[in-house]
């Protein structure tokens, strides 16, 4: 089927719709009709129609302050929870995220690849009263520790286009990063500090399905200075421990070398 075949057999305004609510979730933040017309390049008009049906259906949330906004709804959360619990790996890591949160009392976190890149698909936060959070449904750069867990096991045609992107906007040094990467090969664990916030730590390690391939990265992330993500730390271990148990239960029965392709 030629990709013009395939577009009409496609219903546009479902995709503008997606298109709308992917892009009030990116910024995060309730957003104004103006705003939103900004962003998507749609009429006021017709973008108004669209917002309505999503307040009526519950995926968005408007607010009637001195000028309407609207933020995403309680129905996405249901819908979330449902494609989360569909997801082979979330199911079998959910327990054992729990468990190594409660071990090591920090922030622990659960990634996947996505079309845009690594992408957070749950998390669960440290009980400690400075607390690191991260945002679920977002995605990270390929640069964070999360990050180069992906760069190191994926297929590099799939990860090529973002780590391009990366040195040609100077933001990290070819030869340094890839030695990381060789490095987090051999020991399968990739620590950055304040990638992604100032004053922060993570360690992540891989996590693998029942062929050996990647199946997703977990991660702990902690306040610098105070998370120790050297090898021997129990941080490090129970996070270790934690990934090769959701490998298992995944089907992998490999030993810690796991298929790279490169």
């Amino acid at each position: 089927m030629s990709e013009e075949d395939e577009k009409s057999r496609r219903i546009q305004s479902v995709e503008v719709g997606f298109g709308i609510l992917r892009t009030i979730a990116d910024h995060k933040h309730p957003m104004t009709l103006g705003e939103l017309a900004n962003a998507t390049g749609l009429f006021k008009s017709q973008l108004y129609r669209y917002l309505n049906s999503f307040v009526h259906l519950g995926v968005l949330i408007r607010y009637d302050d001195e000028t309407p906004k609207w933020s995403l709804g309680p129905e996405l959360i249901a819908l979330g929870g449902a494609a989360f619990d569909g997801i082979d790996i979330a199911k079998q890591a959910a327990p054992l995220l729990i468990d190594l949160r409660n071990q090591i009392n920090e922030t622990v976190a659960l990634s996947i690849w996505r079309e845009r890149g690594p992408f957070f698909l749950r998390w669960e936060k440290s009980n400690k009263l400075i607390n690191v959070g991260v945002d679920t449904g977002s995605y990270v750069p390929l640069f964070s520790a999360t990050g180069k867990i992906f760069r190191a096991f994926m297929p590099v045609e799939i990860t090529d286009p973002f780590y391009n992107e990366l040195v040609s906007q100077d933001m990290i040094h070819p030869e340094t990063y890839d030695a990381d990467i060789e490095e987090i090969r051999r020991t399968h664990l990739s620590v950055t500090e304040s990638s992604l916030n100032s004053g922060t730590t993570a360690i992540s390690t891989p996590i693998f399905d029942s062929s050996g391939q990647l199946a997703g990265a977990l991660s702990v992330i902690g306040v610098r200075g105070e998370l120790d993500v050297s090898m021997e730390a129990s941080a490090a271990q129970h996070l270790l421990k934690t990934a090769r148990e959701i490998s298992y239960r995944m089907g992998y029965r490999g030993g810690r070398s796991a298929q790279v392709i490169g």
